[in-house]
């Protein structure tokens, strides 16, 4: 049996460096990543990173319940106002007079103090039973500033500031993709972001 000589390899070049590359393949190094943070990185912008880095995103049922939350707050607040305390404090009031006529056998003051409990009585059930202004408010008077949705303007702000910085695009491209909306407070993190990298404030820019 006969083997065959082993096949000779091509010698190695001393010079790699002037091997050809593929195209692009120079720029794999260079690609952008949100973790190679700039030696120009400064505590205005390194907050502005960690705030736009950790936006959670905040759905229409999230914002709702957040909404009607808000309401029934105001609207117990002003279903039991001043008058309803009032009203409140008035009934044992009464009560006290009625319990006064009685133990010493006066009529007149025996039936006052039942007049007036019986006023009392009915005046803080219509107050408590009532439905207040704050619950006939619609919903989107309780979003907080930062909850309302992302105007046209808004949106187009947001794009042109990811035209311009491609560490704003990397981030607000799973914005377009998320199924929550785009609120003003994620405009204002992306305002804020892109201002101080460029060393200024992004509510004064905008």
């Amino acid at each position: 049996m006969t083997q065959r000589p082993p096949t000779p390899h091509p010698p190695f070049p001393s010079n790699v460096a002037a091997l050809p590359r593929a195209p692009g393949a120079g720029n794999a190094s260079r690609e952008f990543s949100l973790y190679n943070l700039p030696a120009t990185e400064t505590a205005t912008s390194l907050n502005a990173r960690r705030a736009l880095m950790s936006r959670k995103s905040l759905s229409v049922e999230e914002a709702g319940a957040r909404a009607r939350e808000r309401r029934r707050d105001a609207s117990r607040i002003q279903r039991f106002d001043r008058l309803g305390k009032l009203l409140a404090l008035l009934l044992p009031a009464a009560a006290g007079v009625a319990w006064l006529g009685s133990t010493h056998d006066s009529i007149p003051v025996l039936l006052a103090g039942y007049i007036l409990s019986g006023l009392a009585a009915a005046g803080l059930i219509a107050r408590l039973t009532r439905t207040p202004a704050a619950a006939r408010a619609p919903l989107e008077h309780y979003y907080l500033p930062n909850e309302q949705l992302a105007s046209a303007e808004d949106i187009a702000l947001l794009r042109r500031l990811a035209q311009q910085d491609g560490e704003l695009d990397a981030v607000t491209t799973a914005w377009w993709r998320s199924s929550a909306p785009i609120r003003k407070g994620d405009v204002a993190l992306a305002m804020d972001f892109h201002a101080a990298k460029r060393g200024g404030s992004g509510r004064q820019e905008a």
